[in-house]
Order: C-alpha cells, then sequence, then structure tokens
C-alpha cells in the first residue's frame, strides 16, 4: 500500500516535533529496520545499527546553539525536503557561527526507508584539479613543470603548512586557496596530494580535521560537545564529520571519546597511587 499525503504529513510531523524534544528512542521507532542515510557531501551510508549513536551526537546542543527545520516540501507522495538550520556558538567566534542543509526523507509503510542529505550552506564541491588523468606520469610531470625531487619538497612542505597554519579549520578551504597560499599551481598541489600522498584534496583535508578532533578530546573535560568542537575543526555537516572520524579511527566519535576518557583516569589513578606510595 502506497504511503498517502496525509499519512506522510502526519509522520512529518511527529518527525519534527521528536527532534524539537530531542527524544531518540521515540524518533528511531520512526526508521524502517533496513534504513539508509545517505551523506552526499562524504559519500557514505550510515545503517539503522548505527543510526541511534549518531543522532545522539546530532543532538548534542550546547546553550546558545539551536536547531531549526522550515521551507517543509513535499516534491510527491511519500517524501519530505526539508531545509534545516542550526546555530553554534564556538570559542572562536563571538558570534554563533550558521550551519546548514536540505534532506529527502523517503517514508513506506510509515516508516522512514531513506534520507538524503543534499548540501549544506557552508558546504564545498570537488575541485575539477581532483579529476583523474589519463597521461603517463613522465608526460604529467613535464605538463606540470615539476621534478621528482619537486614532488617530496611540495609534499613536505604542504605537511607543515597544514601543521603550523592549520588551514583546514576554515569549512570554506578549497584547492585554489591552499596553492596561493603555498605558491604553487592548483594542479601542482592536487597531482602531489593524489599520487605522493594518494588521497583527494578533501580526504586529506579532512584527515587533518579529524585530528584536529582528536587532539581536543584528549584535553577536554568530559562535559565537551563533539558536535560543537567538529564544527569548530572545519567540518561543514554533522554527518560528513561522522563518517570522516568513523573511516579514519574505525569507531564513532563518541566510542572514541569514552575510550580516551578512560584512558586518562587511569593514568591519573596510577599518578596518584604512586603519589600515594612515595615515602
Amino acid at each position: 500500500m502506497e504511503q498517502s499525503p496525509n499519512d506522510t504529513k502526519a509522520l512529518v510531523a511527529k518527525f519534527l516535533a521528536l527532534w524539537e524534544k530531542a527524544d531518540i528512542t521515540n524518533l528511531m521507532g520512526l526508521f524502517a529496520d533496513d534504513v539508509l542515510y545517505h551523506d552526499m557531501t562524504s559519500g557514505s551510508i550510515i545503517k539503522y545499527c548505527e543510526l541511534e549513536r549518531f543522532l545522539a551526537e546530532t543532538f548534542a546542543r550546547e546553550e546558545g546553539s539551536s536547531l531549526e527545520f522550515h521551507d517543509v516540501i513535499y516534491p510527491k507522495d511519500g517524501s519530505v525536503l526539508l531545509h534545516w538550520r542550526q546555530n553554534l556558538q564556538t570559542r572562536e567566534s563571538v558570534e554563533p557561527i550558521e550551519i546548514g542543509g536540505v534532506e529527502l526523507i523517503v517514508f513506506e509503510h510509515d516508516k522512514i526507508v531513506s534520507v538524503h542529505e543534499f548540501y549544506d550552506y557552508r558546504g564545498v564541491t570537488s575541485d575539477p584539479a581532483d579529476a583523474v588523468a589519463t597521461d603517463s606520469q613522465d608526460e604529467q610531470l613535464s605538463k606540470l613543470g615539476l621534478s621528482e625531487l619537486d614532488l617530496q619538497t611540495i609534499s613536505t612542505t604542504l605537511s607543515q603548512y597544514f601543521e603550523g597554519e592549520r588551514p583546514f579549520l576554515d569549512p570554506r578551504l578549497n584547492l585554489a586557496a591552499v596553492s596561493k597560499a603555498m605558491g604553487y599551481t592548483r594542479n601542482q598541489i592536487s597531482y602531489v596530494i593524489n599520487h605522493v600522498i594518494g588521497c583527494t584534496f578533501y580526504e586529506f583535508v579532512n584527515k587533518h580535521r579529524v585530528n584536529h578532533v582528536i587532539a581536543r578530546m584528549e584535553e577536554a573535560d568530559a562535559d565537551f560537545s563533539i558536535v560543537k568542537v567538529a564544527i569548530e575543526s572545519g567540518f561543514n555537516t554533522i554527518s560528513g564529520f561522522y563518517n570522516a572520524f568513523k573511516r579514519q579511527t574505525g569507531v564513532t566519535p563518541s566510542v572514541y571519546r569514552q575510550t580516551a576518557l578512560n584512558s586518562l583516569r587511569s593514568v591519573r589513578t596510577r599518578e596518584d597511587d604512586a603519589l600515594a606510595s612515595s615515602p
């Protein structure tokens, strides 16, 4: 039986009400067991078994932050387009920063079967310079005006630039900005990232962003917000951060965070024991 327009609108109203209350338990009841959450920015998918943890981290709002759904559109029976906007207060900004996006939610038999997050207002797109070249390596190097020694020099300089200047904290960072700052062409920087470092430009950027989040996790208090730190680290969407973090570490942010806290407590306990036993 197809989803009727009235049924869809009723489900959407319930969905939004549960989001407003941050009621994860009842919200999970709206999703089908085989639901797939597609993050179009990172090209990854969150399945039902990971969804509750993902939603819990998404709900981690801080004082001064807000989440708003607006422009609810019904493109066809059984689906809805939701524009959302979230304001976050970060330690780097006096005024709250705003992120946002649009999601296509599809219902079947009163359950959500798929979610597609299409874009975000602070998002980035792939760069044409990341396209795969068809020339041989020697031909590509000749066209780029590079030698084998140049490749290693640029690779080292690029890593030093990212570690020292931390340009990845800018959510709008792109290949053009990096090449300008370093004094090379976009194609030269792109070639080094693709063929020497072995990843795409945005994979390289997100690796540094994840490392920055991890460093913050290890220094922060127990009540720190993963969502807030992800945005401060340059990520544009929570789902993009979630998937980048899990691809790099093998676990979700909250699991990693708990492990880090347990390790810190263990170190402090051993230090306290050592002090207590010292003469």
